[in-house]
Formats: C-alpha cells, sequence, structure tokens
C-alpha cells in the first residue's frame, strides 16, 4: 500500500494540513505536533516528496544563503580559516530549523546588487550571511522575495534582521573581569574606526571601565602581538593592569602564547579552542547557532505569509566551556 500524507496524518492523529505544515513551516507547529508527526512518518517509512511540494507552491523549493564578497577589506574576520567554525555552526543553525522540511538549501556569494536581484528567479526566500555595511544593505533595495538579514547589524537595519548586540558582549567582558576582582584591566582591540562590532565592544566594555588602558593593534595580522609585546609586558611588570581582555578570542591566544600573563583574562567569540585553556580564559559566545536558527524560523514563516519584525539574540560569556545562562545582569 502507497504510503501518503494522510496516511501520516492518521497514524499521527492529526489533520493532513498539519502534516504538510510540519515538513514546509515547522516553525507553525508545536513541538508535541512535531513529534507526533515524526514517529508516525518513521513508523510508516515516510519521506515527503520534495518536487511535489514545489510544485504545489509554484516556487523553486530553493532557499538561498547568501555571503557577500568582501575583498579589499584591511580587515575582516570572515577571511581567516581559523574561523571556519563559525560559519559551521550557522550552517548547522540553518539546517535544524529546516529540519525535515521540503525546502532546499543553496549557497551563493555575491559582490554587486544585479547579482542579488538574479537570485530572485532561482529562489523563494534569502538567508543573507554577516550583512554588515550600508552598500551590502543598499542591495536588498528592491528585492522581491522575502529575506532575512543576520548578524552584524544595528536596530535600525531595514527590512527582516536577526542580530548580535556586541555592545553586551562587551558588557560581559567588563563584568566578568569586575567578578573576578579586576579594577585596572587592559584591553586590545584594532580597527575600531572600519569595523563596527569592534568599536561596539569596546564601549560595551569601556561602561564597566572607563579609565581601561586600550591598545589598538593590527588585529589578525602575524604581527599583532609581537607589535605590543614590549607595552603589555611593562604594564603587567608595573602593575598597571591586573586583567587582560580582547576584542576576540585568537588575539587574545596570541598574548597567552607569547608572554607569561598570570591575570583574569576575556576573548571574545567562544572559538572551540578556547576549552583547551579550561579555566585560564573566559570568552563571549555570539551564538551563531542560534542566531541563524532564528533567522531560519522567520523566513520560513515569512514564506508562509506572515510579517517577522526583527530580533536580537543576546551573546552569552562561557566559562570553561559551559554558557553561563544566570551570569550577571
Amino acid at each position: 500500500m502507497r504510503i501518503t500524507r494522510d496516511s501520516v496524518a492518521t497514524l499521527a492523529d492529526v489533520s493532513s494540513a498539519t502534516v504538510s505544515r510540519v515538513y514546509n513551516n515547522p516553525d507553525s507547529v508545536s513541538e508535541d505536533l512535531k513529534k507526533r508527526v515524526h514517529e508516525a512518518a518513521r513508523v510508516l517509512g515516510y519521506a515527503p516528496n520534495t518536487l511535489a511540494a514545489q510544485l504545489r507552491r509554484k516556487g523553486t523549493g530553493t532557499l538561498a544563503f547568501v555571503e557577500f564578497n568582501k575583498t579589499g577589506r584591511p580587515y575582516y574576520w570572515g577571511s581567516f580559516p581559523s574561523f571556519d567554525w563559525f560559519f559551521g555552526r550557522a550552517v548547522r543553525g540553518v539546517q535544524k530549523a529546516l529540519g525535515q522540511s521540503s525546502w532546499q538549501l543553496r549557497f551563493y556569494k555575491v559582490g554587486r546588487k544585479e547579482e542579488l536581484k538574479a537570485l530572485q528567479t532561482q529562489c523563494d526566500g534569502i538567508l543573507a550571511y554577516d550583512v554588515d555595511t550600508r552598500e551590502e544593505l543598499s542591495m536588498f533595495e528592491g528585492i522581491t522575495i522575502p529575506y532575512v538579514l543576520s548578524h552584524h547589524l544595528g536596530e535600525t537595519a531595514g527590512g527582516c534582521s536577526v542580530r548580535t548586540d556586541n555592545l553586551h558582549g562587551g558588557m560581559l567582558q567588563g563584568r566578568y573581569l569586575q567578578q573576578k576582582g579586576c579594577t585596572k584591566p587592559l584591553y586590545i582591540t584594532g580597527y575600531g574606526e572600519s569595523v563596527q562590532p569592534h568599536a561596539k565592544r569596546l564601549e560595551g566594555f569601556l561602561s564597566v571601565f572607563p579609565d581601561a588602558v586600550v591598545i589598538n593593534t593590527t588585529i589578525g595580522s602575524p604581527t599583532c602581538i609581537s607589535s605590543i609585546l614590549d607595552q603589555v609586558e611593562a604594564l603587567l611588570a608595573r602593575e598597571d593592569i591586573d586583567g587582560v581582555a580582547a576584542v576576540n578570542d585568537l588575539t587574545l591566544f596570541d598574548l597567552l602564547m607569547q608572554s607569561t600573563l598570570a591575570v583574569p583574562a576575556v576573548g571574545y567569540d567562544a572559538s572551540p579552542f578556547s576549552t583547551l585553556l579550561g579555566s585560564k580564559v573566559a570568552s563571549v559566545d555570539i551564538q551563531s547557532f542560534q542566531l541563524y536558527e532564528e533567522a531560519t524560523h522567520k523566513l520560513l514563516s515569512m514564506l508562509s505569509g506572515r510579517i517577522e519584525p526583527g530580533t536580537t539574540v543576546l551573546p552569552c560569556l562561557v566559562i570553561e566551556g559551559e554558557q553561563q545562562e544566570q551570569f550577571l545582569p
């Protein structure tokens, strides 16, 4: 006997429409109903007919995950292979949100508005990865299919955006050092004038420690720490600083490898390598998995006809590999 959507609905004791929503717009269905439908599908050996679903929608059945060409910048974090894990977590978030839906995901890289506009005939919706400049935002003017923008955006960004809060993240760094008893920390950063997230993280940190020592360096370069190492070690020797924060983990790791740092330290990004240092450092997790899972849920909702507002996913502090959910207000 042929197993159909109606067969699954009967076994799960739900309507056929509910089965359809579970596979095509899972965010609109409760967890209990999703579990019942997936269990019934497993028992019956049912798999949704992706092609048929696409034909019924009269669309492509495809979502575009769009990354922007950011070559030519003096600094872009996504250019470093050591940040590939961040991209992987983001895609995992998308994967979880799509679940067993009939939507297919394709990856694109664009550099011009014409390229983005051309995608409208190739997909039904767009997930935009790391939109962080006005030029990139302007590319979406006139785009007629649903799209969601992530993740380095301000609250004034147009369209539906799912963003992080770098100001809050900088405050978490400061409050962590404050809790560790620090009163005169050092903050290491760079490219604050051209990289807005860096500027916001420093602003948040200075809201906790207005008189903190701030050193700017060429973040990400091979000479990043060596160029300021004498200055950092002199500050430590004179006991002018009693804690260190850095704008990202790799900068902090570089410092730890080149100096005899023995004060509380906190980085940013919660890279998987930070767990190797145990209690030696803390870090702020931007939560890329959650950011892109939420962005995908919003896009699916918009594809079903809803209007979705933007939202912020707050970063959290990670100590010894564990998120501190209730750490500091």
